[in-house]
């Protein structure tokens, strides 16, 4: 029964380890995640703005 306990106290030991690394990383893991999704966003009206606004300004030359 000793040697399951100790096996058990070392296994709990290295996922508390683990749980701790996660936690560290996480804030910067979903500031990243946030980028990306504003990016997934943004860029494509960045191109869609940059495609129609020469277009725009060619049609409203005659007004």
């Amino acid at each position: 029964m000793e040697t399951f306990a100790s096996i058990v106290s070392q296994l709990w030991s290295i996922w508390a380890e683990m749980l701790e690394a996660v936690w560290s990383i996480l804030p910067k893991a979903i500031s990243f995640l946030f980028w990306v999704l504003s990016a997934i966003v943004i860029l494509p009206c960045v191109f869609v703005a940059g495609q129609l606004y020469p277009k725009w300004v060619e049609w409203g030359e005659d007004l």
